[in-house]
């Protein structure tokens, strides 16, 4: 081996300097908006699900991130990667192995060359050897392979990051919206009893002759209306416990069981005042967005792999060394007189230059659709956080209409019951003003879900948040 290792030198300097052949990577360039300053800096909240100050929902949070499948296949998709990027670094280095043989030759016939050679006796031969070979990486082909490996791995990390940030959302979102339905639930619950109580009432005044058959049957297809709701609470309010359980991993049995996640409706209305935006939100804040960052790395991936694929228009070379011995007595195998060593090379040319061509157009095109799905990354991105900014203020406004439209539905109730019972006014304006007031309160309990998720798309539009 050490007579080997001289020779060895020149060629490892001659690898380690060789050339990429892969282009020079430049991040696409995009105009962003200019009322965003692009120079500040804004620390990310990670957990930012704390900030509804939430117990139930933070416990379920993390539950989540414990124990859901998709976040465990992405873990998995991450070690993956990581062997990946290892067996291509591997690459790089010399190949060792190692071989050991024994062979016992019987001669049968004394008067056979063989027994002739040896005396008429059985002879034995023993050999060990260490080899390593290692492919020259003049081109850097491989020094680009591994460079495309170590850029996938930071898209598989981001792709793992971009499925924590949404189960962390979907968590939240289903929470609140579980509460919606149950306030929904209890509506419904309330009006459907106040309408049986109104129904058992009005059918001894109809049964007196004080009140018209026509009256009796709005009244009836008014408690059905209230029965129907409850029923489309109850199927709303089921899918999502059983969303929820899957996002938090629950066993089957769990899944099946009758009311396993309670949401009380009191959370709509009992959760603190909503985290204002700063101002001044850089354009910067969105690259650590999880599918930005998958985006572009997946580009730096492609970039890379157009330097492997150049790579193989240029000749290949190889170096094998072999120290070994051999002796016809395994005790005498280590004596260093029965030693021997080997240095061989190797080129090769490739002449299917047409097909190489091809490879290099194919990563190449594959480059390009990266580029374009980097630039659509970052126009979504921008939606996002457009839409989540939009929605949030336009909810908080629509819960506030809502919740005093409800007030005054109340009152209207009141005065149409009392203008009813008094004679001055028909049932169907009380009818009327009854549907109104229940169409008012399921719609600001689904406002004031829509208004805390509208919360959480803003910290998931953001890649996870903010700080203020």
């Amino acid at each position: 081996m050490i007579k080997i290792a001289p020779l060895f030198a020149p060629a490892l300097v001659l690898a380690l300097t060789g050339c990429s052949l892969a282009p020079q990577y430049q991040r696409p360039e995009m105009e962003l908006p200019q009322a965003w300053d692009a120079t500040s800096s804004i620390a990310i909240q990670t957990r930012w699900w704390e900030r509804f100050h939430d117990d139930t929902l933070n416990a379920l949070v993390e539950e989540a991130l414990a124990n859901n499948r998709n976040i465990a296949q992405a873990m998995a998709s991450v070690r993956q990667a990581q062997a990946a990027l290892g067996m291509a670094r591997d690459a790089l280095l010399p190949v060792p192995s190692a071989a050991a043989n024994g062979a016992r030759t019987m001669a049968r016939d004394a008067s056979s060359p063989t027994a002739l050679q040896h005396g008429g006796r059985n002879t034995n031969a023993f050999s060990g050897s260490l080899s390593a070979s290692w492919t020259l990486d003049f081109w850097g082909k491989y020094w680009n392979a591994s460079e495309s490996a170590r850029a996938s791995l930071v898209a598989t990390e981001a792709a793992r990051d971009n499925v924590i940030l949404t189960v962390a959302a979907s968590t939240v979102e289903s929470w609140f919206w579980l509460s919606a339905y149950t306030w929904q639930e209890e509506i419904a619950e309330s009006v459907l009893k106040n309408r049986e109580d109104s129904l058992v009432l009005y059918q001894n005044r109809f049964d007196n002759g004080q009140i018209s058959e026509y009256d009796l049957l709005s009244i009836r297809a008014n408690v059905e209306t209230a029965r129907n709701a409850l029923a489309s609470a109850r199927i709303a309010k089921n899918a999502a416990e059983t969303s929820l359980a899957v996002l938090l991993g629950r066993s089957p049995a769990e899944i099946m069981k009758k009311n396993n996640l309670k949401a009380p409706s009191s959370l709509m209305t009992s959760l603190p005042t909503t985290p204002a935006l700063p101002s001044d939100l850089p354009s910067r804040l969105l690259e650590q967005r999880p599918d930005i960052r998958q985006a572009e790395a997946n580009l730096q991936a492609a970039n890379f792999d157009i330097g492997v694929a150049r790579a193989e228009f240029f000749p290949s070379f190889s170096l094998t060394g072999l120290l070994g011995s051999a002796s016809l007595e395994l005790n005498e195998l280590l004596r260093g007189a029965n030693a021997y060593s080997a240095l061989s090379g190797g080129l090769s040319l490739p002449l299917n230059f047409w097909t190489i061509k091809r490879g290099v157009d194919s990563a190449q095109a594959a480059k390009d659709s990266a580029v374009a799905a980097y630039e659509l990354a970052v126009l979504n991105a921008f939606k996002d956080v457009r839409d989540a900014l939009v929605q949030q203020q336009e909810y908080a406004n629509s819960v506030q209409a809502l919740t005093s439209q409800v007030e005054y539905l109340t009152k209207a109730v009141e005065h149409a019951r009392t203008r009813y019972d008094s004679g001055f006014a028909s049932y169907l304006d009380l009818l009327t003003s009854e549907s109104n007031l229940f169409t008012a309160q399921q719609s600001l309990a689904a406002a004031h879900a829509q208004h805390l998720v509208s919360i959480a798309e803003v910290c998931l539009a953001l890649g996870g948040g903010w700080q203020e």
